[in-house]
């Protein structure tokens, strides 16, 4: 496995997406029919799936994933627990917040039962469990998993790409909270980590966004929009137009109205609202609340030709 995960590193590094998807395709045509390793093959181009987007197509493969290890005896695994938590988090990106946090305590017991606890799936599960206590409003539990998994990392030995981004966890946590002072402090950590790499992370991206969000507040528009386009242009590299490119492309709009460019909000949005009809669907919540933004947009730009 590990030549196919340097080629599918160099792969995704290019940015060529189509090739990703072959690579993993043909890897997975050759492998054993019911095997544990066809079930983690599904795992990651469910993943990249999930990456790009392709929501349906990710939880169907997951799904598959699961079964076949299932099938083969292996439940109370590291390995079955890694897809429970892939899968968990499609959910959370769904909107399904409570579905996903009960599969992530399910992957969390499994983990647990194998002697896991401070393996890299364990540790992702924290961090994950903090979005989404993010995302349900319950601030303290967030802020509970998100500290712990930064002090697990911070324990282990050569993890700095996974202590970033439990950096960048832990500031959008403090953020939520008000705390602007915690969270610059610690993106600042995760960026200056991001930027000593020799290759480029694939969550570098999601530490500018944050960055960028920490500007807004503080009134530093122009920086604000530098760091979101930033972020733009790597989500762009690594999975094309997926929902964090739309909603990126969202917060460019949002600043362009700060700075009083209605036209190039107007521009940003439009484009945001077309990938999140493709990706998520004309009814889902979010599309629904960015395309109203649009319209408010495009009338007050009607009357300020």
């Amino acid at each position: 496995m590990e030549e196919f995960n340097d080629k599918l590193d160099r792969l995704y590094s290019a940015g060529d997406l189509a090739a990703v998807e072959a690579f993993i395709l043909e890897t997975v045509a050759g492998s054993g029919d019911g095997s544990p390793e066809r079930a983690g093959l599904y795992n990651e181009l469910a993943g990249f799936y999930k990456g790009t987007s392709r929501l349906i197509e990710s939880e169907d493969i997951f799904k598959l994933s699961l079964g076949i290890f299932e099938e083969n005896g292996m439940i109370a695994t590291s390995e079955y627990a890694t897809v429970l938590l892939n899968l968990a988090g499609l959910y959370r990106m769904k909107g399904d917040v409570d579905k996903a946090v009960e599969l992530f305590h399910g992957a969390i017991k499994k983990l647990e039962g194998a002697g896991e606890q401070n393996s890299y799936a364990y540790i992702s599960i924290l961090n994950n469990l903090a979005l989404a206590y993010q995302a349900k409003g319950e601030y303290a539990k967030a802020l509970e998993y998100a500290q712990r998994a930064l002090s697990l990392m911070r324990a282990s030995d050569d993890r700095e790409h996974e202590i970033a981004a439990s950096l960048n966890n832990l500031a959008a946590v403090y953020l939520r909270l008000g705390r602007l002072d915690a969270a610059q402090e610690h993106i600042t950590e995760a960026l200056e980590i991001y930027e000593g790499m020799d290759e480029t992370d694939v969550h570098h991206a999601a530490a500018l966004t944050t960055n960028a969000v920490i500007h807004c507040r503080t009134g530093n528009h122009r920086a604000a929009l530098e760091g979101f386009r930033r972020s733009l242009e790597l989500t762009s590299l690594f999975f094309g137009e997926n929902i964090e490119f739309a909603i990126c492309r969202r917060s460019i709009a949002e600043v362009c109205e700060l700075l009083g460019d209605i036209p190039g909000a107007i521009s940003e949005l439009s484009d945001a609202v077309r990938v999140m009809e493709k990706a998520l669907g004309r009814d889902h919540q979010i599309t629904q609340d960015s395309r109203g933004k649009l319209e408010q947009l495009q009338a007050l730009g009607d009357r300020n030709p």
